[in-house]
């Protein structure tokens, strides 16, 4: 004689979530309220030291950045070897930037513009063609504008417009 309770009936995932959900009925906000407190707690002692440490030094390098005794700069003209020299690697230079042939001091965007930052490939160097095709790194025909294609000639020159606002006109790129 088989009692039908003893039959092995294949429960479905569904039928395992029915079981789950009874079991827990009237406990679902603790359990909600557990798993939020346990991942914020997670989250403040996960972010403790390492990652305040890595951030104290990169601010300290921002700082140094915009801190540093700036050379004087002179209003001048620059060959693309000079200008490279203003990349942010030398201790003292300022961060410099060229477009259209105009060549803006840029230190003040050192989080952006400086070794490391979003548009570090800018500085020491004519920027002109990575702005038009809103590059970060330069490709093989740089510095070359020849293949702009009008949106991008006007892209380079809302580009133009903004460094002309933002930043110091400091000097001229000559070839």
């Amino acid at each position: 004689h088989h009692s039908s309770s003893s039959c092995t009936v294949m429960t479905s995932p569904l039928d395992l979530f029915a079981q789950l959900r009874e079991l827990v009925k009237g406990s679902e906000v603790t359990i909600l309220v557990s798993i939020a407190v346990g991942m914020v707690v997670w989250r403040v002692m996960g972010s403790s030291e390492k990652e305040t440490k890595k951030e104290e030094k990169k601010e300290a390098g921002k700082r140094e950045l915009k801190d540093r005794p700036n050379e004087v700069l002179e209003f001048r003209d620059y060959t693309r070897e000079l200008l490279a020299q203003y990349n942010g690697t030398v201790m003292g230079k300022p961060l410099l930037v060229a477009i259209l042939g105009k060549v803006y001091d840029v230190t003040a965007g050192a989080d952006f513009y400086g070794p490391g930052g979003p548009y570090g490939a800018f500085a020491g160097r004519d920027a002109s063609r990575m702005l038009s095709k809103m590059q970060t790194a330069p490709d093989e025909q740089d510095p070359s504008l020849e293949d702009l294609l009008p949106e991008e000639n006007d892209t380079l020159q809302n580009w133009a417009s903004f460094f002309a606002g933002k930043y110091k006109h400091v000097g001229n790129l000559r070839d």
